[in-house]
């Protein structure tokens, strides 16, 4: 069964859990497969949007690693992504976040650093995600701020592991739980990676977040 995404679920009951949501694809009618496969993808597409757009090298690769984690999950047979979910281990959001993550790793190009596309569509794409849906509170801070790009800029800079560790736990919220889960290594590593990044970002940013007096003549 492939899902048909609807472009408007004003309509749609959106306060039902993931598990139901899940067990909608598994078990429901076509129409209920639809119904649940759309708000799955409204309520969580930003945000894999998001942090695909953070670790990829083009805006390209993000918007095809977002799309493939989705039609992953609602594949039908055996290859159902959503017969992979189990709520115990991990949530949704986190395993849709995985998936993209090894989707953009396998189209990543061959920088071993992983920098963004020189023409910046990557970030781009990054500021364009937060306007699809309310932001977690990280992002409506940074949104309200003429820092805002400065600072996703220093975080693209940064190299690829501290910046999928900060994107995920920083800027998306995840648990380090969850984001050991989205990257595949133990907590102690997450937390370590953080550690470095927060450095390194503190050292970059220091003069951006450093007020500035005039001398006077």
């Amino acid at each position: 069964m492939t899902a048909q995404f609807a472009p408007n679920t004003d309509h749609l009951d959106t306060g039902r859990s993931d598990d139901d949501l899940v067990d909608a694809l598994l078990r429901g009618t076509d129409a209920r497969f639809d119904i649940a496969a759309t708000v799955i993808y409204r309520r969580h597409s930003p945000a894999v949007l998001r942090f695909a757009s953070m670790i990829a090298s083009s805006r390209e690769i993000a918007l095809d690693a977002t799309q493939e984690a989705f039609v992953w999950l609602t594949a039908s047979g055996e290859q159902g992504g959503a017969r992979k979910f189990d709520a115990s281990r991990g949530s949704l959001a986190a395993l849709l976040c995985g998936v993209a993550r090894n989707h953009v790793l396998r189209l990543q190009t061959a920088d071993a650093r992983f920098v963004l596309a020189d023409d910046d569509s990557a970030l781009d794409g990054m500021l364009e995600a937060q306007d699809l849906e309310a932001m977690p509170t990280g992002f409506e801070a940074l949104e309200q701020t003429q820092r805002s790009r400065a600072l996703l800029d220093a975080v693209a800079q940064l190299p690829y592991e501290f910046r999928e560790a900060i994107v995920l736990v920083e800027l998306e919220g995840m648990s380090y739980e969850a984001a050991a889960a989205v990257i595949g290594c133990p907590i102690g590593t997450i937390r370590s990676r953080l550690s470095r990044a927060k450095a390194r970002l503190k050292d970059g940013l220091t003069e951006l977040f450093t007020p500035h007096t005039g001398n006077s003549a």
